[in-house]
């Protein structure tokens, strides 16, 4: 395990990361306020190395994929939410946690262990029971997830009784339209003439969808050949 400690006010730099005498890396100095300032030189990736690919939390240089005839090397980092950067005179770890870096974006390109939560309530990644579902910026928890898409379901239904939406609303449209709750579903992956059966993903309904295609003409004369 690494140890990791902080240092109010202070901007860690690899001359804050202490190792064995392997080199792996035993002790981070870290700043109080999270991971943002971190940067760790790795000495095992030569600078030349161009090719980086990443599998979870393991950073892989030169994989099967490039087939550019180095070494293939996996390395995890110190702490989880950090990866693998370039820079001119090296690779280093850096911080890929957005929640870490406040630089607004819509999702980590790795989370942190503090960071690994519900997005809905907060729950930590180790205290789940049950298989969480996917978000754009980490995950939520089941019981959030269920709690939210009944929310959805009712208010769906409620608006699509109040506007009177009926099985004609859903005819000949350019949107595939739930015909109990009136919600746009995905046509993702359906392309060919004909029934496709769907499920809508706010009110649960198994529906069928048809296809259909207009044939349109294009007459033009020919070419005069003479």
């Amino acid at each position: 395990m690494i140890k990791v400690i902080h240092k109010t006010g202070y901007k860690a730099t690899a001359d804050d990361v202490r190792r064995d005498q392997n080199g792996k890396v035993i002790a981070v100095h870290i700043p109080i306020m999270g991971w943002k300032d971190v940067k760790i030189f790795i000495p095992e990736i030569p600078k030349e190395w161009e090719q980086r690919t990443r599998s979870g939390h393991t950073n892989i240089w030169n994989d099967n994929f490039h087939k550019n005839g180095l070494p293939e090397i996996r390395l995890e980092p110190p702490m989880r939410g950090l990866y693998a950067e370039r820079f001119e005179d090296g690779w280093y770890w850096v911080c890929g946690c957005n929640k870490c870096l406040k630089n607004n974006e819509p999702y980590s390109y790795i989370v942190c262990e503090e960071h690994d939560r519900c997005t809905t309530c907060g729950t930590h990644r180790k205290e789940l029971t049950e298989t969480p579902w996917g978000h754009r910026d980490g995950f939520q928890c089941k019981p959030c997830y269920e709690r939210e898409h009944e929310e959805k379901k009712e208010k769906a239904l409620r608006v699509a009784k109040e506007r009177k939406h009926s099985k004609y609303d859903c005819c000949n449209t350019s949107e595939i339209i739930c015909p109990i709750c009136a919600s746009e579903c995905s046509s993702d992956d359906m392309y060919e003439q004909g029934e496709h059966e769907v499920e809508c993903y706010v009110c649960d309904t198994e529906f069928i969808v048809e296809i259909e295609y207009d044939v349109n003409y294009t007459s033009k004369l020919k070419k005069n050949t003479a």
